[in-house]
């Protein structure tokens, strides 16, 4: 980008992400994204996870809503790091993913469903109730 360009105002906007991460009973984890998803987005909420984890929490319950906003992930940040994963992944006993269910395939490669111990399943938009029994329900 030029410099008069940042001058008049012509700047290329950032690309926004909204994320909430609420704690719950029950190793419940709520959290919510809206935008566009970054990498620092993620860093953070995967450090939230790894203090608790650390701390001795285990059976970690995810219900991850995806926002009637959502865009996908930005393509900048290292995405191919998968220390968290690799290293706490296995505390992690459900993830129930909310949302437009265009988003299937994608979010099922970002969260390694398949992959990991713990079961990932997906909810269409509006079922955040259904989607909460099946965390708590035992497997």
């Amino acid at each position: 980008m030029k410099f008069i360009d940042k001058i008049l105002g012509k700047a290329e906007p950032k690309p926004a992400v909204t994320a909430t991460l609420r704690r719950e009973n029950d190793n419940i984890y709520v959290i919510r994204i809206g935008g566009l998803l970054n990498k620092e987005t993620v860093n953070n909420i995967e450090a939230v996870a790894r203090r608790d984890i650390d701390s001795g929490a285990r059976e970690l319950k995810v219900m991850l809503i995806l926002q009637n906003d959502f865009l996908g992930w930005q393509r900048t940040g290292n995405w191919g790091d998968v220390d968290f994963f690799s290293q706490y992944g296995d505390h992690i006993a459900k993830i129930a993913v909310v949302g437009d269910l265009q988003w299937e395939e994608q979010v099922l490669a970002f969260l390694g469903a398949g992959s990991r111990k713990g079961e990932v399943r997906l909810f269409p938009q509006g079922k955040e109730a259904e989607a909460r029994h099946w965390l708590i329900a035992q497997s």
